[in-house]
């Protein structure tokens, strides 16, 4: 195992070959401005996103007014949330502003809860969360297909559940992220299936859940935890059988997040100043970085390299973005900065995605930049 610990500034670094442009999709958006459509060649098609407001395209169709919204992953669905007195009723889009479905009534609401919450995927279906427990599945069509509960029946209380799901919905995952028991913090993650059938797959005693991701594949769980007796951060890599094929302790209080990468075989993890991978098969830590600018996203790539976005933040812009390439098992590094700024939204998560050729593609934001290096 070779592991490297880099600080910027007293590392060597080798001669550097990256760079950046905006994608052709998106080079001339606004500030408010995003891809509607991950997968479809289409540049025109887009929507703005604003408070309380969404324009799609060209501004033919606007939904404004609502509570809440969601977006699939794929950015194909969009579903809105209107609270009117006592009742709550949902609307459905496609990205290119065709109404699919209304739903004049939901289920009965109260106006104290604010728990309600729509989950979209990216068939269409949908999932929606009606107060802290009970989730009812919507299917391609907006039709009730089944309900569930997920309620512990703590005695001592719970935090509201939260859902998740591989983007067509053929795994679907619901957890409790906190379960008070006494002077004690549990946490547990169920698989639902289709049958309304519901099973524990994890049950985690002392630790709450910070998160839950599915692999694409929808057989493997990232699952980021909390020791709440001593702070330190564990990342679990789960199979959808609820064994645990990895647990990396990071020994430490400041992860922010945890990435399983494409392939499934390594975990990125980053606080505000620090990225590191690990390999699952071992649990052993391939390599860490260290900066001194303000970490926003950090992913172990296709091309075996840790690709670690550092910029500013001011409100949803982002910019003195600085791109780092580092090879962890060889001890190089490209860094690179750009003048270049972007946008974000609180509908679209930042990702790396790997387009082939050692390119990558920020994306979740209204500028994409493609990053290309030589390393």
């Amino acid at each position: 195992m070779i592991s490297v610990s880099i600080l910027f500034g007293v590392s060597q670094v080798y001669a550097q070959d990256l760079r950046f442009w905006y994608s052709p999709e998106t080079e001339s958006f606004a500030p408010d401005q995003f891809r509607a459509d991950l997968f479809r060649d289409d540049s025109e098609g887009s929507i703005r996103v604003r408070d309380g407001e969404l324009v799609f395209g060209d501004g033919s169709t606007m939904i404004s007014g609502f509570n809440h919204a969601s977006i699939s992953e794929d950015r194909s669905f969009i579903g809105v949330l209107f609270e009117r007195g006592d009742q709550v009723s949902a609307e459905i889009y496609r990205s290119n502003g065709t109404l699919l479905h209304q739903i004049a009534h939901l289920a009965d609401y109260d106006p104290d809860d604010p728990s309600i919450r729509l989950y979209m995927l990216s068939n269409g279906s949908f999932v929606y969360r009606d107060n802290i427990a009970s989730f009812t599945y919507f299917d391609e069509r907006g039709k009730e297909v089944f309900q569930i509960f997920n309620s512990t029946g703590s005695p001592d209380g719970e935090a509201v559940s939260e859902f998740t799901s591989a983007p067509f919905g053929h795994r679907m995952l619901a957890y409790n992220p906190r379960i008070f028991a006494g002077s004690q913090v549990n946490s547990r993650i169920q698989h639902v299936g289709h049958d309304e059938q519901v099973r524990t797959l994890a049950q985690f005693d002392q630790m709450s859940i910070v998160s839950v991701r599915l692999h694409r594949s929808g057989n493997l769980i990232l699952v980021h935890s909390l020791d709440d007796s001593d702070g330190r951060h564990h990342a679990r890599v789960i199979s959808i059988r609820g064994d645990i094929i990895a647990d990396i302790d990071y020994e430490e209080n400041e992860i922010e997040d945890v990435v399983l990468s494409a392939c499934g075989r390594y975990v990125t993890g980053r606080t505000s100043g620090r990225a590191m991978v690990h390999d699952v098969t071992t649990g052993e830590r391939m390599g860490s970085a260290s900066f001194r600018e303000r970490v926003r996203i950090a992913s172990y790539m296709p091309d075996g390299n840790l690709a670690v976005l550092t910029g500013t933040r001011n409100n949803r812009e982002l910019r003195d973005l600085r791109m780092h390439i580092i090879d962890v098992r060889q001890r190089r590094v490209v860094r690179e900065e750009t003048a270049l700024t972007v946008h974000t939204s609180e509908y679209f998560p930042l990702s790396l995605v790997y387009d082939g050729n050692s390119t990558y593609r920020l994306q979740g934001v209204n500028r994409e930049l493609i990053i290309r290096h030589s390393l």
